[in-house]
C-alpha cells in the first residue's frame, strides 16, 4: 500500500521538474473510498495555470506520465481563482469529526509563499471557511463530472442538505449504548415508536441486520457494520432522511426481538440440502401472496417466485418458525 505523503511529494518533484509552481492544492483522503491529489500549478514553460490531478489508488510511481491528468485553465478563470486565493482570509485550521468515517479533506492555498494556508475538515465544509466555496467550485469545474457529487456533500451545511447524506454514509453508532432518539427528528421518532411491534423479521446476516417492518406497505430495512462502531443504515422506502422503520429496527434490535427469516431453497437441483445451506443457497422469504413466495434478498429487494413449477411444489423448507406456519401453507399445495 503506497504511503500517500510519499506519494504526494514524489508527485510534486515530478511536477517541478517540468517547471510547475504549485499554488493550491486539494486531497481527498478516503472520500466515498476514492483518494484524489488535486492541483492548481503555474507552468512557466506554458506561461499558462493548470489544473493537475492524481488518483491515489491507480498510480505507478515511475510512470508518472501515464496518470499524470491536467486540464489547461482559460486566463479570466485562471485570474479570478488567483485573485478569490489571494484574498481568503479564514483562519486556517482543522474540523475533524471523529463521527464521519473518512471523507477528509486538506486544502492548502499556497498563493502566499511565506504563508500556506492549510484547511482541514471531514465532509462538510464548515460555515466559517465558506471563503473556499468559490475556490472550490472553479476547480471542479474543470474535474470530471462524475466528481461533482463530492463537491455537493461538501456543501451539505450551506445548501441544507446534511440529513440527506448522513442517511446514506456511515453513521458513528453504537447499538448498545448509544441513544437511538438522537439520531432522528422528533416527527420521526414519534412515528417510529408507533411501529416497533411491526418489526415482523428480524435477523442478522453476516454482518448486517435485515428488517421487515409492516406499515401502510411491506418495508425493507438494512442495519449494516461499515467498521467498528460505524453502520450505514437504509430503508427500501429510500426516504432522504433516516426514516421511523429505521427506528422501529434499531429499536428491536436493542430490544433483542429477533424473529428469523423462513428459509427455502429449490428442490431436486441436484445438491445435497446440507451442502446448499453451508454455500448459502437459500432464498430469505417472510410470506405467501396470491400463490407465490414472497422474497428478500440480504440487500433489501422484494421478489415473488411461484410456489408451484409444472404443478409441482418447487420449493422446501429449510428453517421454519416454531408453528411450522410456512411448512403447513407448502404442505397444503402438495395435496
Amino acid at each position: 500500500m503506497l504511503d500517500k505523503n510519499k506519494t504526494i511529494k514524489k508527485i510534486s518533484n515530478y511536477l517541478s521538474k517540468k517547471s510547475h509552481t504549485n499554488y493550491l492544492s486539494i486531497q481527498l483522503e478516503s472520500y466515498s473510498n476514492r483518494d484524489l491529489y488535486i492541483r492548481l500549478d503555474y507552468v512557466e514553460k506554458l506561461k499558462a495555470y493548470k489544473i493537475v490531478w492524481y488518483d491515489l489508488q491507480y498510480i505507478n510511481l515511475r510512470h508518472l506520465d501515464y496518470y499524470t491528468n491536467m486540464q489547461l485553465v482559460s486566463s479570466f478563470f485562471a485570474n479570478k481563482l488567483v485573485e478569490l486565493l489571494f484574498n481568503i482570509k479564514a483562519k486556517p485550521g482543522s474540523a475533524i469529526d471523529d463521527k464521519i468515517l473518512g471523507d477528509r479533506v486538506i486544502f492548502i492555498n499556497k498563493i502566499k509563499k511565506d504563508e500556506p494556508q492549510e484547511y482541514i475538515y471531514d465532509r462538510y465544509l464548515p460555515i466559517k471557511w465558506s471563503a473556499l466555496i468559490e475556490p472550490l467550485a472553479l476547480v471542479f469545474s474543470y474535474l470530471p463530472r462524475s466528481m461533482e457529487c463530492y463537491l455537493s456533500e461538501m456543501f451539505a451545511i450551506f445548501d441544507n442538505k446534511v440529513e440527506l447524506y448522513n442517511s446514506i454514509k456511515p453513521i458513528k453508532f453504537n447499538l448498545n449504548k448509544d441513544n437511538i432518539d438522537d439520531l432522528f427528528a422528533k416527527e420521526v421518532v414519534v412515528l417510529g415508536k408507533r411501529l416497533e411491534n411491526r418489526v415482523t423479521f428480524l435477523e442478522r446476516i453476516n454482518n448486517r441486520y435485515l428488517a421487515i417492518v409492516e406499515d401502510s406497505k411491506v418495508n425493507s430495512v438494512i442495519i449494516e457494520n461499515v467498521t467498528k462502531d460505524f453502520y450505514t443504515m437504509s430503508c427500501s422506502t429510500e426516504k432522504p432522511y433516516l426514516d421511523e422503520h429505521i427506528y422501529a429496527t434499531l429499536k428491536s434490535i436493542r430490544e433483542k426481538k429477533y424473529k428469523n427469516f423462513y428459509k427455502v431453497k429449490y428442490k431436486n437441483n441436484g445438491v445435497n440440502m446440507l451442502e446448499d445451506v453451508r454455500k448459502g443457497k437459500f432464498y430469505l422469504a417472510y410470506g405467501i401472496e396470491n400463490d407465490n413466495l414472497l422474497i428478500v434478498s440480504e440487500n433489501g429487494g422484494f421478489s415473488k417466485l411461484p410456489i408451484l413449477a409444472n404443478g409441482k411444489v418447487a420449493f422446501e423448507v429449510i428453517e421454519d418458525d416454531d408453528n411450522l406456519s410456512l411448512s403447513k401453507i407448502i404442505e397444503n399445495y402438495e395435496k
